[in-house]
């Protein structure tokens, strides 16, 4: 697919292609209380399919113009077909009125370009371009979907219009446009901008690429950039010679509100609540011990953290209200798969109450596991009987909800978002 996807947006003659990468975060705080903390998160691509976000930029004669393509299977092929084109907004005072539509997260990191650089104020005015956009992340998956599209738009327009790493464009009260930059800008895209409460997890990920292990401490009030320090990336995949992980992620099919979840924790952590504090400071133990099983490539050892970290993030959950923790359809798949003797653990990549989760498992095991995995799953939508004597307490209809799952093999993204 991806090979499918570089040569259709190449046929399109574009000045410039980006692709940014999808995200899981090993051990949780989320995004709502991690300023305080330390984590170790991913940049991922599938095995087969990937799951990013590209973008292509290129001048037109016309107006400029904003293209949102799909992917289509039928039969034997892929086809690609365009399902949004409009003429691409530039002043403020109509990007302002973008923010709640369909094409938000393109027209607030646009927007807060805008407001960030003078040269890409000037140049971007004057231009006329076209903006294309195709995303195989899985909408609202808990996989960092949104954060790609953001980070993929900031990234692409800051090269095309040469601000990516120029000093000589900014003025004194400015900032040089680079992946760390890039990162807190997307941040306040959506915490000020799109007024979604996120964390700077996703964003720090998708940009600097690799299996990082982030401090983000100081950074829990998401102040304005330079009124508090930037994140400290250390990229432990290359130092800890970590080239793959074990892990296979399923999309569960069911789509959730991240910041739903999150404003209600964040909340509850700022009022010192004190279960929900004590149970976040038992996480960031167990964030930083997970990196010594990192080091060691221990598998077993790191998948005892994750079976923890889900405990204490059910917990969580459950303090702060959700009836079924991180939710029934994420408790279900992780279930299944913890069924398995080479599975060391499964937990959630996001948010909860959908989304996706993920299971770390012996790496000599991982098509067997893939497959015992789905058959599970089809074993309990099929047959009322197995879901009951499996999960007597849960609500049998939700396995309507899981007929759309679908499951990936994982491997490191590298590079975080970049030119190809």
């Amino acid at each position: 697919m991806l090979k499918n996807i570089k040569d259709f947006l190449s046929n399109l003659n574009p000045d410039i292609l980006i692709q940014a990468p999808s995200r899981i975060n090993l051990i949780n705080p989320l995004d709502a209380v991690e300023g305080d903390f330390w984590m170790p998160s991913v940049a991922i691509n599938s095995k087969h399919d990937p799951l990013s976000v590209f973008l292509y930029i290129k001048k037109i004669d016309q107006d400029s113009r904003l293209k949102i393509y799909t992917i289509k299977h039928v039969k034997t092929h892929l086809k690609f077909e365009v399902i949004n084109e409009e003429r691409l907004v530039k002043k403020k005072s109509e990007i302002l009125k973008k923010l709640t539509k369909n094409q938000r997260l393109i027209y607030a990191a646009i927007y807060r370009l805008l407001k960030m650089n003078s040269c890409f104020n000037q140049k971007f005015l004057k231009s006329n371009i076209e903006i294309g956009l195709l995303t195989t992340i899985p909408a609202q998956s808990g996989l960092g979907g949104s954060t790609a599209i953001i980070v993929a738009v900031i990234y692409g327009l800051a090269c095309y219009f040469n601000l990516y790493n120029n000093l000589n464009t900014i003025k004194d009260n400015e900032f040089p446009i680079n992946k760390d930059i890039i990162a807190e800008i997307a941040t306040k895209v959506e915490d000020k901008d799109l007024k979604v409460t996120a964390g700077y997890s996703d964003r720090y990920i998708i940009s600097r690429g690799g299996l990082g292990f982030c401090s983000y401490i100081g950074k829990l009030h998401h102040r304005e950039i330079s009124d508090e320090p930037l994140a400290i990336y250390d990229r432990i995949d290359e130092t800890y010679e970590i080239n793959s992980l074990p892990i296979i992620i399923c999309f569960s099919g069911v789509i959730h509100e991240s910041g739903d979840v999150h404003r209600k924790l964040r909340k509850l952590y700022l009022q010192q609540e004190p279960k929900i504090v004590n149970n976040y400071n038992k996480l960031a133990e167990l964030s930083w011990k997970s990196r010594f099983a990192l080091m060691k490539h221990d598998w077993r050892l790191l998948g005892e953290y994750f079976r923890e970290n889900t405990r204490i993030m059910n917990n969580i959950m459950e303090q702060a209200g959700f009836e079924y923790g991180i939710g029934l359809v994420n408790n279900i798949l992780i279930k299944l798969v913890e069924e398995h003797i080479d599975v060391y653990a499964a937990k959630l990549t996001g948010a909860g109450n959908g989304g996706s989760v993920f299971a770390l498992i012996n790496p000599d095991k991982i098509k067997t596991i893939l497959d015992f995995w789905k058959n599970k799953l089809i074993e309990i939508i099929k047959d009322k009987k197995i879901f009951i004597s499996k999960f007597p307490s849960y609500p049998v209809e939700i396995v309507e909800q899981l007929k759309n799952a679908r499951f990936y093999q994982v491997t490191i993204d590298k590079d975080g978002v970049k030119k190809i």
